[in-house]
């Protein structure tokens, strides 16, 4: 069983994985064919002819600590080789300004590239008034929330949204991703949702929410009920995360019309300092308990830790190349329904 480490990604001169790669270039412009494929979207006929919309939301969820795990079942006779591996990865050197800052920065482009689009942004104070009458209320930005990212990896966030729109209005459509503050998160995400689903039946102004999941480090696993080991192998890099980030709007025909990822938008490069902080002491334990594992032929587990120390310039740029490159991936699907 093992743990690995890699320190270096690739440039940020280089592709975006599953973004330059597949079609979505600086300019804004999804190409068709794979780049249609990186999306999934759901009720796209539902905002046919809509130009007017108002932001119900816009949330980026910045991972701030992860962990992965990998388990090896002992082989194909179960002999209890392997045992479990975890990586846990935390991120340094980065202040709730600097997730602000960057959040700020995200929004702004977000608006840009929907008038690029050919959307309508108008005011959104009617709406706010429709959430209100549904008992909903945004949450403070900063708070620490927990994110779901598979079965075997767990991960904590903090959300922020732009400072203009007066807090983090957290929808009932994320809530399978991030958990909501008890009850009356839940009740309010609803409201959210109810809301904006009676203000674009009533005005004919479209509801248009994001939700951006940001991670700092890539985790792969290896192992399996028939391995007779196990690892986890963490880069360094930076990634709108795929299944959890998407795009969606509270059409004015009641419908919700959606656009999630399907593919990571990931950039890799100097952020900052990756290295493994786990404690002299831990590894003197789990070397110790694997030579006993291999003499006694029982499974052992193996726990390390890593720290990305970011440098905040350089993540807050990534951190525009990665959400820009999201942006337009979602409103090109959005806008011409594929």
């Amino acid at each position: 069983m093992t743990i690995e480490r890699e320190t270096t990604g690739l440039s940020r001169r280089g592709a975006l994985a599953g973004g330059l790669a597949t079609g979505v270039f600086a300019t804004g412009v999804l190409a068709t064919g794979a780049a249609a494929q990186s999306v999934r979207v759901d009720n796209a006929a539902a905002m046919n002819g809509a130009s007017q919309v108002a932001i119900g939301s816009f949330i980026v969820a910045f991972l701030t600590d992860r962990t992965d795990r990998a388990r090896a079942g002992g082989g194909l006779l179960g002999n209890g080789f392997g045992g479990r591996s975890t990586a846990r990865s935390a991120l340094e050197g980065v202040s709730d300004a600097d997730f602000q800052q960057a959040t700020d920065a995200a929004y702004a482009d977000f608006l840009n590239q929907l008038a690029n689009a050919g959307y309508q942004v108008g005011d959104r104070t009617a709406l706010v008034e429709a959430f209100t009458k549904n008992r909903a209320r945004p949450l403070d930005n900063g708070l620490e929330r927990d994110v779901i990212l598979d079965r075997d990896s767990r991960a904590k966030a903090k959300v922020f949204s732009p400072v203009e729109l007066g807090g983090v209005w957290l929808p009932r459509e994320v809530l399978g991703h991030i958990s909501a503050p008890g009850f009356s998160g839940n009740q309010a995400a609803v409201g959210i949702s109810m809301g904006g689903t009676a203000h674009a039946r009533a005005t004919g102004q479209a509801a248009v929410n994001a939700f951006y999941v940001v991670d700092f480090a890539n985790a792969e696993t290896y192992g399996g009920w028939f391995r007779n080991s196990s690892a986890v192998s963490v880069k360094a890099g930076l990634a709108v995360m795929p299944d959890v980030s998407k795009v969606f709007a509270y059409a004015p025909n009641g419908r919700v019309s959606s656009v999630t990822l399907r593919e990571p938008i990931a950039v890799g490069g100097d952020f900052g300092e990756f290295v493994d902080a786990t404690t002299r002491g831990q590894r003197t334990a789990e070397l110790a308990a694997n030579v006993i594992g291999v003499l006694g032929g029982i499974g052992t587990n193996s726990t390390r830790r890593y720290a990305m120390t970011a440098d905040p310039e350089r993540w807050r740029a990534g951190v525009s190349e990665v959400t820009t490159a999201a942006t337009a991936r979602a409103l090109g699907a959005l806008r011409s329904g594929r």
